[in-house]
């Protein structure tokens, strides 16, 4: 009997360290669709712009580099996320997604609600792991904390040491960051994305940039070289939040 691939579904986690998902599904005995999906809808909204998509770009080179180190490149598809995964389902008969909790807005809320209705009338389960401190379903804020806790104590978990591949499925081309679906033109300079930038901007940081933190906090022509510059990177997930908070601990 042919295996049935399970696809991890990457979003605003854009990588493949304390990836709980990629190495849940790795662990599975059967082939994996890495997947990021251009969703054009999402480009076209008022919160979205070119600057984001130049960052994602870098991070989706980066994590490509890293997929395919593991056997098996990044698939990139555009599309909305329903049409996707119903596509998914008639080609490979698949019945198992992987992915993180989102924290996005009610863009992504409305897409994810819809993805789980498709994916129950095809028979698919989504497997949604917690990605950061967000505590989804509780009743009051009580024992927020503690569960927090426990999750940014627990360890970073290892990249997966191999995937096994899906030949035959293809991915389009990723596109270039001056593609007219992501808007108009970006003016001035945009962060650099991907894994290999955010470590760089951690270690930086912890190394020596913090060490001016307090004095150049306030200055425009300062803070860009003293503060952080995580924010970013937490953001789409080049880096978790569990990496950076035990890398100071």
């Amino acid at each position: 009997m042919k295996l049935q691939p399970h696809v991890v579904w990457f979003k605003r986690d854009l990588r493949i360290s304390d990836h709980a998902p990629l190495l849940a599904a790795s662990q599975q005995g059967a082939p994996i669709i890495p997947l990021y999906i251009i969703e054009p809808g999402y480009w076209r909204q008022s919160f979205a712009s070119r600057r984001h998509w130049h960052y994602v770009h870098d991070c989706l080179i980066d994590l490509n580099e890293a997929l395919t180190s593991l056997g098996q490149p990044l698939v990139i598809k555009i599309g909305t996320a329903c049409d996707v995964f119903e596509k998914l389902s008639q080609d490979y008969s698949i019945i198992n997604i992987w992915a993180h909790e989102e924290t996005g807005n009610r863009w992504t809320y409305d897409r994810d609600i819809a993805v789980h209705s498709t994916c129950a009338m095809n028979g698919i389960t989504i497997h949604e792991l917690p990605s950061n401190g967000v505590v989804r379903r509780l009743g009051n804020r009580d024992n927020w904390s503690a569960i927090r806790n426990a999750r940014m104590a627990e360890r970073i978990l290892p990249r997966p040491v191999a995937l096994q591949t899906v030949a035959d499925y293809q991915s389009v081309d990723l596109p270039s960051k001056a593609d007219p679906m992501f808007g108009e033109k970006s003016i001035g300079h945009v962060q650099k994305g991907g894994r290999n930038a955010a470590v760089e901007d951690l270690t930086s940081f912890l190394g020596y940039r913090s060490r001016a933190y307090l004095q150049h906090i306030s200055a425009p022509n300062l803070s860009e070289v003293h503060c952080s510059r995580l924010s970013t990177h937490l953001t789409w997930g080049a880096l978790s939040v569990r990496e950076v908070i035990q890398s100071i601990s």
